[in-house]
């Protein structure tokens, strides 16, 4: 199987290391079993990710000491691997300045987009939304503790009201080059999601939606359909947006050793058409 999703996992925080060995960052995780580092232990990953090798050393400790904290409070649920990998080379390798992000759990993405902001210079800004005030003020420990402030600005509540977009606009002083929708997972507050957000989206803007596999369906608690679902029906009623899937359609049971794109979750690119003529 390509994971046992780390959401319905409790925490191992024996196998933590206590302090980093610099050379070796994330390759500590691959003698971790616990879910959460599945992906360090795929036969072809025995290596440190660009996502975590171009931190300097400072970045690389605060995102061990997270993995150990947020561990001894079970506030296991980021995102993984293949998924920041794939955001990382579309953020820095295009200058994307203004970023959008809906659902930040317990700070994981947060904190490495920040990094990555921080890294690239300039006027750029992740505004992160989450409906958990437990989990945001979590959260905005942690930036503050990576000094990224100026960088990343979070906002408790409902990513689906309309004033959450008049104060990411107002935020970011202008509209998203990005949105990333990891929030709910629930089939009709992604249709709400949708609706709300492509329609701020520029022409050629992106917006990138994790969990579209049947596999993650398994995440809404409606039983709807969640992500996938609602991204189906709501493509079928727009011709100004084109989308890639990339494994929409992968088994529960596949192989994550014989699979290119490595997140049984799933992931959905789509982007807003220039209007022709």
């Amino acid at each position: 199987m390509i994971l046992d999703f780390v959401r319905r996992r409790g925490p191992r925080t024996d196998d933590l290391p206590s302090t980093p060995a610099s050379p070796e960052r994330s390759r500590t995780f691959r003698a971790d079993a616990h879910p959460r580092f599945w992906w360090h232990g795929l036969h072809a990953t025995d290596y440190v990710p660009p996502i975590y090798s171009t931190l300097s050393d400072a970045e690389w400790q605060i995102m061990h000491d997270w993995y150990a904290a947020t561990a001894a409070r079970d506030a296991i649920g980021e995102i993984n691997v293949p998924a920041m990998s794939l955001l990382q080379g579309l953020v820095m390798g295009n200058g994307v300045r203004r970023i959008v992000q809906l659902g930040h759990f317990y700070g994981y993405s947060a904190l490495l987009l920040g990094f990555w902001l921080r890294q690239m210079g300039g006027q750029r800004k992740l505004y992160s939304i989450d409906i958990d005030p437990v989990a945001t003020e979590f959260c905005q420990a942690w930036i503050d503790k990576a000094g990224l402030g100026g960088q990343v600005e979070f906002r408790v509540g409902d990513s689906a009201d309309p004033a959450a977009v008049e104060a990411a606009v107002a935020a970011l002083g202008g509209p998203p080059e990005l949105v990333i929708i990891d929030s709910s997972h629930m089939y009709a507050h992604t249709l709400e999601e949708l609706g709300l957000w492509v329609d701020q989206l520029p022409p050629a803007a992106l917006m990138l939606l994790h969990d579209v596999s049947v596999y993650a369906q398994g995440f809404d608690p409606s039983g709807e359909g969640g992500v996938r679902r609602a991204l189906a029906e709501w493509m079928g009623t727009r011709d100004d947006v084109a989308l890639l899937t990339l494994n929409g359609d992968l088994p529960e049971t596949a192989d994550g050793n014989e699979v290119v794109y490595k997140d049984g979750c799933g992931l959905g690119i789509l982007q807003r058409l220039t209007p022709s003529g």
